[in-house]
């Protein structure tokens, strides 16, 4: 669930919104699970932790051959959120044309260096509307070795919704920044210059 900056910087404005607690809460939960592993495997991603987290979670394994990035599990938030369930469904085709070549970028950046990625980002609503809403993203192993999923967790900005908004598009991020899980954070080169995506 990827999206890019707005102005090609990494957003360090004392303006800026700040983590929620349940993104750092997240992270918590995923560090937990490591078990002393660079990335938590999969099987270590269970409801004991992540209970919380659950209808907003979703894991994505990216193509390393081609720009895709399909859902391999969603929770029940987004099939109430989309209308459908997502599993298969490319991120990509969700997202803005314009930032789905920098979105994929950035996920596999999550999965090189490893780190993770926070970001708020707006979506357009089928009405018309705007929603703004937040990305926690953690890398994560199928396996024990392989850095090659992702961990999701959406926090909405306005909840709990009476009536969940369906979605039109999901725009360019307001605000992001790379999440140093202690193997550092991709170079500078990934987020210089004009607007990404």
């Amino acid at each position: 669930m990827l999206s890019s900056e707005t102005d090609g910087r990494a957003n360090s404005s004392q303006a800026a919104p700040m983590r929620s607690p349940e993104s750092v809460a997240f992270e918590d939960a995923w560090n937990a699970s490591r078990g002393g592993l660079v990335v938590p495997p999969r099987s270590a991603i269970d409801l004991r932790r992540f209970a919380p987290f659950a209808p907003w979670f979703a894991i994505i394994e990216p193509d390393p051959n081609a720009v895709v990035l399909p859902f391999r599990l969603t929770g029940s938030g987004f099939r109430d959120f989309f209308g459908q369930d997502l599993t298969g469904v490319d991120y990509l085709t969700l997202a803005d044309p314009a930032i789905r070549q920098h979105a994929y970028d950035c996920v596999m950046a999550c999965l090189d260096t490893p780190c993770g990625l926070w970001q708020s980002t707006p979506a357009t609503t089928a009405e018309g509307g705007s929603i703004n809403y937040e990305y926690t993203i953690l890398p994560i192993s199928k396996q024990d070795s392989a850095v090659d999923h992702i961990g999701i967790f959406v926090n909405f900005e306005a909840k709990p919704f009476d009536d969940l908004p369906g979605l039109a598009r999901i725009e360019r991020s307001t605000v992001w920044q790379w999440l140093d899980i202690g193997h550092g954070v991709p170079p500078a080169s990934l987020t210089d210059g004009a607007p990404l995506g």
